[in-house]
């Protein structure tokens, strides 16, 4: 029997890396899961930080594929995949070719705007899971239109799962803080995403490393800064503050969910926070980031910060005050542990097993 084979295609820029990294897990967990090999295909912009480093096969296009409707769906026609997951991107025209081979098409999203592109009545047929990578308090309800969009014609139901996070064991965790000569709850982790964020003139990672600094002097915790991959500079050394390049999706979970809290940009970290419990400051730094700040926020258990490093460190002081930190540990018991990474997984291995 030949190996079932899926393609991935993420949204892939230069500056954005979170979709990647959610497939790239899956993926993964996928290969570990599933009893019989897989044939597991990435197709990226080769102008992204991590294409060449993608430990899948890969297809480099000279664009994010979702500008290149062409030679995307050549490649499906040609590779014949059992299952093509498209993370925040996609066009009918891909989508169409991937059915037309019998494809199981999955596509996921993250916030309202992307939700609704999988809702265009060009998608009628096309999707057979719609998973929106929110818990449901983080994005706002489908509107009348869309549901009505959903009743009368053939489109997939979007489902809100929550983040996609594979839980590390006790012992894992263990060994990453062994790694860094860290102790439980005595530090606190920061990142500003990819790396490539600019905000009035200024590289995110660097105000968040001040603020870092600021921040370890005043309370005498150690600061882990993880700058990411698209950050260009030379790594500022300090003795107060470790900075790393990059780290890997499972040691940055592991770190994250022992840390005494965290400072965020409001990206899919600050998701993964909320779902190991860990107390965060987090910043909006990219348009699409306000929203969702602002929907965390309300679970009072996330404080907002504006991008300032006197504002930031203003706001890390409110966090640490007790008994307002003890309070908000006692607030995460209203939150459920996130489903997304059970739910997309267990649903992309029975596509897998469904298919002839």
């Amino acid at each position: 029997m030949s190996n079932k084979r899926l393609i991935f295609i993420p949204v892939s820029s230069p500056q954005g890396i979170g979709e990647y990294m959610r497939s790239l897990l899956l993926a993964q967990s996928l290969e570990s899961e599933c009893s019989n090999p897989l044939d597991i295909h990435f197709i990226l912009n080769k102008h992204a930080v991590y294409a060449k480093s993608c430990p899948f096969d890969t297809t480099l296009l000279e664009h994010s594929p979702t500008k290149e409707l062409d030679k995307v769906c050549r490649f499906i026609t040609e590779y014949k995949p059992d299952v093509v997951i498209f993370d925040c991107a996609g066009r009918a025209a891909h989508m169409k070719a991937a059915k037309k081979v019998g494809a199981k098409v999955v596509f996921i999203s993250q916030h309202a705007k992307k939700r609704a592109k999988g809702l265009k009545l060009n998608r009628i047929n096309l999707i057979d899971s719609h998973w929106v990578v929110q818990p449901d308090y983080c994005i706002e309800p489908l509107s009348w239109a869309e549901k009505t969009k959903i009743d009368m014609f053939s489109l997939a139901m979007p489902q809100n799962v929550g983040p996609y996070i594979a839980f590390s064991s006790k012992q894992q965790t263990q060994q990453v803080l062994d790694s860094y000569k860290l102790d439980k709850k005595d530090y606190f982790i920061v990142s500003a995403g990819s790396g490539g964020h600019i905000f009035n003139g200024e590289n995110c990672a660097d105000i968040f490393f001040a603020a870092a600094e600021q921040v370890s002097a005043k309370t005498g915790l150690k600061g882990i800064v993880i700058f990411g991959p698209n950050y260009s500079k030379t790594l500022p050394k300090s003795s107060a503050v470790i900075s790393l390049p990059s780290m890997n999706n499972s040691e940055f979970l592991s770190l994250l969910e022992q840390a005494k809290f965290a400072l965020l940009g409001a990206g899919d970290t600050l998701l993964q926070a909320i779902a190991v419990k860990t107390p965060t400051v987090a910043c909006a730094i990219s348009k699409d980031q306000n929203d969702r700040l602002t929907s965390c926020e309300s679970t009072g258990v996330v404080l907002k910060a504006s991008f300032d490093k006197s504002d930031i460190v203003s706001k890390v002081n409110d966090l640490l005050l007790e008994p307002h930190f003890e309070e908000l540990l006692n607030k995460y018991s209203q939150f459920e542990t996130a489903q997304g990474y059970k739910v997309i997984t267990q649903g992309v291995k029975k596509m897998l097993m469904e298919a002839k």
